[in-house]
């Protein structure tokens, strides 16, 4: 059965997803990592100032050379802290291809991975931003062989009960269709393809968020140059990193971001099955 936030929990929420924002500007800003913030937490800031009230969520974007970098320096700078650095090297059973930050003694466990004995605790979303080539053709053909892998080890790995409908029945499909393929193969040739042109990143004029989420993906190619302007933007009353491009990167995804949704589309995304604050 779906949890229902109320308000005072969604705040509540929303104050420990700040402190790991935070938590996470610092070490960036000391470690010369840059970053933006992204998705509805970039409407936030430039809309709200600070979180959409009903949101529960926060996503950030870091380049795929730099994400990198946050993989190998961050668990070990986050080790014996609060805050856990979830991957699928530090937590084995995790087979999202975008990593989190995770509020220790925490539980928001979602309906999709409820059968899954990972860290549970409340999150924020890291985003690998990877570089595509320049030549669309190639551009599609890459994203359509990420998606597909992709589609295939997360039906294979999140909880197909929680879908209903066409959408069940295509995710248990899919899950008969490729049960000799392991979890682990297809993470790693996943990731390989990702990064395929990380190496040519000098030549590449363009970069995409191969793990969108919440567009069709194609919408979440940016050019370089979205990440190598960043500004400061006041966030809850503090400063965060955001792209300078913000308002061509947000048009692009949702249109006019600064007009409000009905209130009908005013609620959190997130299925809970258990919560604890």
């Amino acid at each position: 059965m779906k949890i229902d936030l109320k308000d005072d929990q969604r705040r509540k929420i929303q104050t420990i997803e700040l402190r790991m924002l935070l938590k996470f500007d610092q070490l960036c800003r000391e470690n010369n990592i840059p970053y933006t913030l992204a998705g509805g937490t970039m409407i936030g800031a430039v809309r709200h100032k600070g979180f959409i009230p009903w949101d529960d969520d926060v996503d950030v974007y870091v380049l795929r050379n730099d994400f990198n970098k946050i993989r190998e320096k961050f668990p070990k700078l986050l080790a014996n802290t609060e805050i856990f650095y979830q991957d699928h090297k530090t937590d084995k059973n995790y087979f999202y291809q975008f990593d989190k930050l995770r509020m220790n003694g925490t539980i928001f466990k979602e309906t999709f991975l409820e059968n899954r004995e990972i860290n549970q605790g409340v999150f924020i979303d890291i985003f690998p931003i990877d570089y595509v080539p320049n030549n669309l053709i190639i551009r599609v053909i890459l994203y359509a062989r990420y998606r597909l892998m992709r589609l295939i080890l997360m039906c294979k790995y999140i909880n197909v009960d929680a879908r209903s409908g066409s959408k069940k029945y295509f995710a248990f499909i899919i899950r008969s269709l490729f049960f000799w393929v392991k979890l682990d193969w297809l993470y790693e040739k996943s990731e390989k393809l990702a990064q395929k042109y990380l190496k040519k990143r000098k030549n590449c004029r363009y970069v995409m968020n191969l793990n969108s989420i919440g567009s069709d993906g194609m919408k979440e190619t940016y050019s370089i140059d979205d990440f190598k302007k960043l500004e400061d933007i006041k966030f809850e009353s503090h400063s965060l990193s955001i792209s300078s491009n913000y308002d061509q990167m947000l048009k692009k995804i949702y249109g006019d971001y600064m007009k409000l949704p009905p209130k009908s589309d005013r609620v959190t995304r997130h299925d809970l099955k258990e919560l604890k604050l």
